[in-house]
């Protein structure tokens, strides 16, 4: 559902595999209706220390490529998983399993991977998601966006 007096955050409640969905307050108002998230599979970054957006705990980040950030013609797309891709399962950058469990893990640096992480994150001319130009998949494939090419993922 939408926050309370926020005209473009949604409160999403996404299932990652941990036995309890995880609560995200996600900017995606603008781009995508309410019945277009419900029981959508995303692809979320788990490992952040848990923020407060508007007075909700946010406890993770959907993943979207965007063109133009911030800008006039900001376009998002949310980054899809291949529809056979259970929900928990890590992606993986080449033979690298992506991630770590979140039990134990220290948040205290968590915001400065993320700044080093994200910005080799980008979609390919194939439409697929990357880090550093090696393709992210799930067992059942690439993970990929509808359109956008030659973007940042957030």
């Amino acid at each position: 559902g939408r926050v309370p007096d926020a005209d473009s955050l949604y409160l999403l409640q996404v299932d990652v595999g941990d036995g309890k969905p995880r609560q995200v307050v996600s900017s995606l108002v603008k781009f995508y209706k309410e019945e277009e998230l419900v029981n959508r599979q995303v692809v979320v970054y788990c490992n952040i220390k848990p923020g407060k957006m508007r007075g909700f705990e946010s406890q993770a980040m959907v993943l979207a490529a965007t063109k133009d950030k911030g800008g006039d013609g900001e376009k998002v797309e949310l980054i899809t998983p291949p529809a056979a891709t259970k929900e928990g399962e890590r992606p993986t950058c080449g033979d690298l399993a992506v991630g770590s469990t979140s039990e134990g893990v220290s948040t205290k640096n968590i915001s400065k991977v993320w700044g080093q992480v994200q910005p080799l994150l980008t979609v390919n001319d194939g439409c697929q998601a990357t880090f550093s130009g090696t393709t992210l998949t799930f067992a059942a494939g690439p993970i990929t966006v509808p359109s956008l090419t030659g973007v940042g993922i957030y």
